[in-house]
């Protein structure tokens, strides 16, 4: 019996083969669309539906023992889920010497390519596909799947069966990186650092356990270079680049974000904080006001965050309470010794107020800079998120909305895609 709230494994045929012959007997080979490191993709027509697939074929003598891992992961992962924003797989064939994987034909090709043509997508387009994104993502994160290597080149643009004329019909592929987490709890973080360098998460580049919430992140960089035309952090080399992500300062600066609203820009925000236990999770992503159009919305809080704002409460608390006790504010509290007629002597407070860690008020005197440790950077001034040129992802406290403002830096190159593309 499967595990509530787990996808059930698919009954995907896998059949070992002495040679590819009976593949063709089955299937009729069509034009090249695809070309690896390691193997081709064809486009190819069922013979008996007159249905079209595309034909992953990989030398596994080439690719060697660490690929096909990755590539059988990936068939193991495909055979437990069944999405209609995620590619599907057919079936498998496989030799001594190669893999075949007949999938989902997605002949409208990478994101990647379309936005090159376009430079970048409008408010409304890329709503509709970050809607159905995070519908496919939140999908895997229930099932206890997390994809790791969310980007442009790895959701394809296919045909919707029942829309011939949508254009945004997303397809998530390639789970070579991705993992099945086994439950819930600290039992269950990750350590493995990987992806591609834009599209990391902060916890990962510090190589620091993570969770699923690595791929809020990555989605939320594929939002920004959708509606700008380019990435959120840029540098000419990597270590600069991962300096400038741990930080988390969204630059929103050039002419165009003028144009994008507030919800787009509060909705990034909330999907790039540094701390991943503040961010959105991608089912929390389908309910944000932006993508449900709902702009009176009360956005619902994280869980975690219900707890600091607790703490923080508390911790006030317990500040004016001794607060008082020097002021000599609290009844019956003996500030000074009658017999000896001496001044009044102050009640010396043992706990010293301890700040937030949050991001300093421009002006304040100091800056906020990347953490090698776990850290959550917050700021703490009073007014809701702004449309002002750069603005921090940090964790805000979740009772005051500042976004603060820094600097930051330029050119970066996303990673090679994988997966059955055009």
């Amino acid at each position: 019996m499967s595990r509530k709230g787990s996808a059930d494994m698919k009954s995907i045929p896998h059949t070992r083969i002495n040679d590819e012959t009976w593949i063709w007997e089955k299937y009729e080979p069509g034009e090249k669309i695809g070309q690896g490191t390691f193997g081709k993709v064809f486009k190819v027509k069922h013979k008996e539906t007159g249905k079209d697939w595309a034909m992953k074929v990989i030398n596994k003598e080439k690719a060697g023992g660490p690929v096909i891992k990755l590539l059988e992961r990936e068939v193991g992962i495909l055979k437990r889920v069944q999405h209609e924003h995620i590619i599907s797989l057919n079936e498998v064939f496989e030799t001594a010497k190669k893999m075949y994987l007949v999938m989902e034909l997605c002949e409208g090709g990478e994101l990647a390519d379309a936005l090159k043509t376009r430079e970048r997508m409008s408010e409304e387009e890329c709503k509709i596909i970050m809607s159905r994104l995070a519908s496919a993502i939140s999908y895997l994160h229930k099932n206890d799947i997390v994809h790791r290597d969310l980007k442009l080149e790895n959701i394809l643009l296919a045909v919707d069966p029942n829309n011939l004329e949508d254009k945004l019909y997303i397809k998530v592929t390639d789970f070579g990186l991705s993992v099945v987490k086994g439950g819930t709890g600290h039992d269950n973080m990750m350590q493995d650092f990987c992806g591609t360098p834009i599209y990391m998460s902060p916890e990962i580049i510090d190589n620091k356990t993570y969770s699923q919430n690595c791929d809020v992140w990555a989605m939320g960089v594929i939002l920004y270079i959708m509606l700008s035309g380019t990435p959120p952090f840029k540098s000419k080399d990597e270590d600069s680049l991962y300096d400038l992500i741990k930080k988390g300062e969204l630059d929103f600066s050039d002419e165009f974000w003028a144009n994008i609203s507030v919800n787009a820009k509060s909705f990034l925000e909330k999907m790039m904080r540094v701390d991943p236990a503040h961010r959105l999770t991608a089912t929390e992503m389908l309910h944000h006001p932006w993508i449900t159009g709902n702009e009176t919305q009360k956005e619902s809080t994280n869980v975690l965050e219900l707890m600091k704002i607790f703490r923080d409460e508390q911790n006030e608390q317990n500040q004016k309470i001794e607060d008082s006790a020097i002021n000599g504010e609290l009844s019956g509290l003996e500030l000074s010794d009658p017999e000896e007629g001496s001044e009044n002597k102050p009640v010396k407070n043992g706990t010293e107020r301890k700040g937030s860690g949050g991001v300093k008020k421009p002006g304040s005197g100091g800056k906020s800079g990347p953490s090698t440790s776990r850290q959550s950077s917050q700021s703490h001034s009073q007014s809701k998120p702004s449309t002002t040129s750069k603005i921090s992802a940090k964790t805000p406290n979740p009772t005051n909305n500042r976004l603060s403002v820094n600097s930051r830096a330029t050119p970066s190159s996303s990673g090679r895609g994988r997966g059955t593309r055009k």
